[in-house]
């Protein structure tokens, strides 16, 4: 080797090291000034460098995630899709989504993870409401629907536990409803909800059905009664289907749940006939009235949560249903 290429290499070499030095790469032959250089040791300290390079370069594609393999070099995980974490293996980490528990709810996003509760209900004790059965209700799948004139600023809102159809005042006559499209074929829903404002006289928080090509529809629940309350079924038309009430059957029993508690309620159709129950615990419910289908309606459009305000309501308080439950199945 000429000694401008010796002094080529020396250089270059002493270049590579410098640049290695935080990876405290090292070769096996030292060069010091005035020293002999010959081919065979720049050659082991050039192999030794590229060996050194190899191992402290990033392993894997774009967007790995480096780990140390435990030699002085790297190893990889990834490239990490949308929520992933690495998780302890006892070996190597690994990539892994979070496993959603009982009653909680995982979304992954681009850069982030959001974490939420489902609405069922933890711990010990009697859990009276189930919340095992709860299936929390998504406030975008419903669209507002009310009658020609509506309660004063009718809205559905999300919340943590669920969603609300509210006003903030009360307007007599009037009608507002969450609708969604209803199965076709045999259908039941069921919903749990709890109805905060003034009841009397009448003011009905409900399971609703609209025909939407008729523009009625039919209401079910319990409603307040001159300081009782009463199982309510009203048939309504008018507008989109909530202006007038056609005809009002009420059930007494002392039985039923009281207007002011969280109710769970189901509503069945059979194909015949519509089945209205109740049940205080989400788990056993009583069919309490039934009535055909077709008396009222022609078709079966729309249900959903719903308020109806009578025309001699008690209060213009703000009202508000809250949804805590809400699963339609088709049968």
């Amino acid at each position: 080797m000429s000694k401008g290429l010796h002094l080529f290499s020396f250089g270059l070499l002493f270049a590579l090291a410098a640049a290695s030095a935080e990876a405290a790469c090292t070769v096996p032959n030292q060069i010091f000034n005035g020293g002999v250089v010959d081919s065979a040791p720049v050659t082991a300290d050039f192999n030794a460098i590229v060996t050194c390079l190899n191992q402290i370069s990033p392993a894997g594609v774009a967007n790995s995630v480096q780990l140390s393999n435990g030699s002085g070099g790297f190893s990889s995980v990834g490239p990490l899709t949308n929520g992933q974490l690495l998780i302890g293996s006892g070996g190597a980490p690994v990539a892994a989504d979070l496993t959603a528990g009982t009653g909680i709810a995982i979304v992954n996003s681009p850069g982030g993870v959001t974490i939420s509760t489902t609405g069922t209900l933890g711990g010990g004790g009697a859990d009276w409401l189930n919340g095992a059965a709860v299936v929390k209700p998504t406030a975008a799948n419903f669209t507002l629907q009310t009658s020609t004139i509506p309660p004063t600023g009718a809205a559905i809102t999300a919340t943590p536990r669920g969603m609300t159809l509210s006003a903030t005042a009360v307007v007599n006559n009037t009608a507002m409803m969450a609708e969604m499209d209803a199965p076709a074929g045999h259908w039941q829903a069921t919903m749990l909800g709890v109805y905060t404002g003034g009841i009397s006289n009448f003011t009905l928080p409900s399971i609703a059905v609209r025909d939407v090509t008729n523009n009625r529809s039919v209401e079910f629940g319990i409603s307040g009664r001159e300081g009782g309350y009463r199982f309510d079924y009203f048939v309504r038309n008018g507008g989109i289907g909530f202006d007038s009430r056609v005809t009002d059957t009420e059930l007494l029993d002392i039985g039923f749940p009281h207007p002011a508690q969280a109710i769970w309620q189901r509503l069945t159709y059979d194909g015949t006939n519509l089945i209205w129950s109740f049940s205080r615990d989400g788990e056993f419910f009583i069919p309490a009235f039934s009535i055909a289908a077709g008396s009222a309606l022609t078709n079966l459009n729309k249900v959903g949560p719903a308020i109806v305000f009578a025309a001699n309501t008690a209060q213009s308080w703000p009202a508000t249903f809250h949804v805590l439950s809400w699963d339609v199945i088709s049968q």
